[in-house]
């Protein structure tokens, strides 16, 4: 073993000097633009360097998110053949998941290969927009297309496949959407009526009564009786032929819904808007409404909601229960009890069934805040009301 001296610079051999890279930006290039300017009476073109952009020379942004949709009335693009519809899948989405892209992309393949003669489709994706921007640039996406229809699909619905949309398309409704379950416990079915048909339905979300919305019975149309499917062909009870299937609603989210585009000559706009207190879907059904015209559900459309359907439901709402008890936040009440609570909703609910069996929903007039005005209330401003 040899001792060697660290001043020694006979063995000591320094170390080379760091080389570390730039971090600065280059330099952008000198674009040269043809602009035409005038010269007396005439123009001309001429070449220069980075023009400030003007109406005769607009610059080309390269903002990735534009949302200028040219007029539909100067669209080139060609409308669909007579007899066959043109529908827009218009997907407002927040983030990408795997599921999601692998859903669609099993969707979209069995929908051009599948051989169709009623529809075409297309597809256009908004991301990461405030979802009733998104949703109004994608009517207007449909409208430039020359589409009759747009299929609006929230991007956390998976399983879609091409029978589902054509059970949406052959129901040929304004407004049809497919049934899901909530997300969140207790998973509630997504499929509501009013229980007060004069109240508008972005008031729900602040009602704090019990009498709010409901979730549409599987009922014999005739006499009510409870039918145990909703595919059932006819009454038990009444001995009638009935078809339950496609259900007149008040309330459907946009999980997977079908609309005809001549409906947004038909509504005021904005057509969707939303604030903290009510979603867009709970603004689009009272624009409906005011219109005159009704929303649908197609209950033999099953939708999975981000992993809630038909066969994990019951799973989730376990889960829930077990949850919610070990954060001590559920209210323990006597069966007793239950029993009254269930039979008040159940006679209010049956109630307000068959009136709508009997005549018509009121549809409203003006917004439930405006109307207290006169008893020394508020003013609710909204745009478009």
């Amino acid at each position: 073993m040899y001792e060697i001296s660290s001043s020694d610079a006979k063995y000591v051999k320094p170390l080379p000097k760091a080389v570390y890279p730039k971090m600065e930006l280059p330099e952008p290039p000198k674009v040269v633009r043809t602009v035409t300017v005038a010269v007396g009476k005439k123009t001309k073109k001429v070449k220069v360097k980075d023009a400030p952009p003007t109406a005769a020379n607009p610059r080309v942004s390269c903002n990735l998110e534009q949302d200028i949709v040219g007029d539909p009335a100067t669209s080139p693009v060609p409308p669909p053949a007579a007899g066959r519809a043109r529908i827009l899948i218009g997907i407002p989405m927040l983030d990408i998941k795997y599921e999601f892209f692998m859903s669609f992309l099993r969707f979209w393949t069995e929908l051009v290969t599948a051989p169709n003669s009623k529809y075409e489709v297309m597809f256009q994706i908004a991301y990461r927009k405030p979802v009733h921007m998104a949703e109004e640039y994608l009517v207007n996406v449909a409208r430039y297309n020359k589409c009759t229809h747009i299929l609006l699909m929230d991007d956390d619905i998976y399983d879609t496949t091409k029978k589902q949309l054509d059970d949406l398309f052959e129901a040929d409704k304004d407004v049809i959407g497919g049934m899901m379950y909530a997300s969140k416990f207790p998973h509630a079915m997504c499929v509501f009526r009013r229980f007060d048909t004069t109240r508008k339905v972005v008031d729900m979300p602040s009602d704090n009564s019990m009498y709010r919305l409901y979730e549409i019975p599987c009922l014999c149309p005739k006499c009510g009786t409870g039918q145990s499917h909703w595919d059932g062909k006819f009454c038990p009870s009444c001995g009638i032929t009935i078809s339950n299937l496609v259900q007149e609603v008040d309330l459907i989210p946009f999980a997977m819904t079908l609309i005809k585009l001549s409906v947004f000559d038909k509504i005021k706009q904005p057509w969707f808007h939303c604030t903290n207190i009510y979603p867009t879907d709970s603004w689009f059904a009272d624009r409906m409404l005011e219109a005159g015209m009704r929303e649908h559900a197609h209950m033999g459309v099953r939708l999975n909601h981000a992993g809630v359907n038909d066969f994990t439901r019951p799973h989730y709402v376990q889960m829930g229960m077990a949850l919610a008890n070990a954060a001590k936040a559920v209210v323990n009440i006597t069966p007793d009890q239950m029993n009254v609570h269930q039979q008040l909703m159940a006679n209010k609910m049956n109630e307000t069934e068959k009136s709508v069996r009997e005549k018509p929903a009121v549809v409203f007039q003006g917004h439930i805040a405006a109307n207290k005005l006169d008893q020394g209330g508020f003013t609710l401003v909204t745009h478009g009301t």
